[in-house]
């Protein structure tokens, strides 16, 4: 038998094909470029070095860039759900505002009540966006008035757990001599840039960080279309072989265009054993 004829596509049929496959490409994009307000809860099990307080867990919120109220809306409900999962600690990894303006004022008191209103025990510290808005001076002096201990440079204690919240690596405010001789287990360090980790003090337990957003607007198969220098190397997840073990989270909020595409916002739920 004779093989049968190739059958011709023609132009027509070509570009209506094409035409249904890049329709439904964008309605994916586009439908993708709403994840800014879809907050996942990623709940993960860490097991780590120089640690005992086993079960302890960690309510993680990072990046809420608040400027307008659609971002403190959804910082707020990150808020909620972190509260749900009843953590021990709620931590709050800097850069939380972005851009200042009149409301700005108002935006950080009402989302500090909120996390007070938890009852949850809460530490925060400070990211570089914290310093490049327009008034640093006088946000910092509300973050430090909101009732939410500012760590810059310090350690608290909650529970045996020792806190070291680290000032912000790229305005080179941070200090890496802050633990003494006691703090030699249960150390989790907060510090805003995740590739900054070499600098951590080895006695650490785990290093929190958030600034890359996750890489905030990517697209499948390939890496996010931009990163910040100090998070070009750990973009997201759980890096356990840094010098320090390293999460880092996708942070809640968003820099620039209130846009994420393939990305969604994060809040981090914890749960600390012993290796």
């Amino acid at each position: 038998m004779p093989s049968p004829t190739p059958r011709r596509v023609s132009r027509r049929r070509f570009l209506k094909v094409a035409g249904g496959v890049a329709l439904a490409a964008g309605g994916v994009g586009y439908w993708q470029m709403g994840e800014a307000h879809k907050l996942l809860v990623e709940r993960r099990t860490l097991a780590l070095p120089r640690w005992s307080a086993d079960g302890f867990r960690i309510a993680f919120l990072t990046d809420n860039h608040l400027h307008s109220e659609r971002t403190l809306e959804r910082a707020l409900r990150a808020v909620d759900l972190a509260a749900q999962e009843k953590p021990d600690l709620i931590l709050i990894g800097g850069d939380t505002v972005d851009l200042h303006n009149r409301q700005t004022p108002g935006y950080i008191t009402r989302y500090f009540d909120a996390v007070r209103q938890t009852k949850i025990p809460a530490l925060q510290t400070v990211g570089n966006h914290d310093y490049w808005c327009a008034y640093p001076e006088e946000i910092l002096r509300m973050l430090k008035d909101s009732g939410v201990p500012l760590l810059r440079n310090q350690v608290r204690e909650v529970e045996g757990v020792h806190i070291l919240g680290i000032d912000d690596g790229i305005m080179g405010r941070d200090k890496h001599d802050t633990l003494a001789a006691r703090h030699d287990k249960n150390v989790i360090a907060v510090f805003h840039e995740p590739d900054f980790v070499d600098r951590i003090d080895r006695r650490a337990s785990l290093m929190l960080a958030g600034h890359s957003h996750g890489g905030q607007v990517k697209a499948p198969f390939f890496d996010a279309i931009k990163l910040p220098r100090g998070a070009r190397k750990y973009v997201e997840g759980y890096f356990p072989q840094t010098p320090v073990p390293l999460y880092v989270s996708r942070g809640v909020g968003t820099g620039g265009p209130d846009v994420r595409l393939f990305c969604p916002p994060e809040v981090t739920i914890l749960t600390l054993v012993s290796a």
